[in-house]
């Protein structure tokens, strides 16, 4: 690993550990489900900074954690149980999200400027994405499709009332 690769994996790795005495110290439901999503991003990046391979897995935690389930939390939470939501001023926020924005800005320009164009297009295929999922990463895949199920089956019950 590099020393930028280093720092990065220190910065998401001090994220996570603060988000997740975060969601264990608070109090509202519906925060530490926001907290939920800093530590599902911070996690994912982590796992892809150990190794370019992970990066596929990386993405399948993004999806199902950030994008699926936290969302998913997050609304059901305030449609059926009536959970009130206040806004919350932090003095501090503007300025960490600032330092956040400035640091992912540099990952992505110093990501992107050190790739090297393809000089051969190749045709795309669903067939050969799908090929290439069920070779590769056929481990990844069936977490998701487990993780998934297991959301379907919390929103078919949260919708049922039990």
């Amino acid at each position: 690993m590099s020393d930028f690769q280093v720092s990065f994996f220190v910065f998401f790795g001090i994220i996570s550990i603060a988000s997740a005495l975060f969601i264990t110290r608070q109090k509202n439901v519906f925060y530490a489900a926001i907290g939920l999503i800093f530590l599902g991003i911070s996690v994912a990046a982590m796992i892809a900074l150990i190794n370019f391979a992970y990066s596929f897995y990386s993405a399948f935690h993004i999806l199902l954690y950030v994008g699926s389930t936290v969302v998913f939390l997050a609304i059901s939470l305030v449609m059926f149980r009536g959970l009130n939501v206040k806004e919350v001023k932090i003095s501090w926020a503007p300025i960490i999200a600032l330092l956040v924005g400035v640091f992912v800005f540099i990952d992505i320009f110093a990501t992107f400027s050190s790739i090297t164009p393809v000089s051969t297009l190749e045709v795309f295929s669903l067939q050969t994405l799908a090929n290439e999922i069920l070779q590769n990463y056929w481990f990844p895949a069936l977490i998701l499709i487990i993780a998934l199920l297991t959301t379907m089956i919390e929103a078919i019950s949260l919708a049922r009332r039990d």
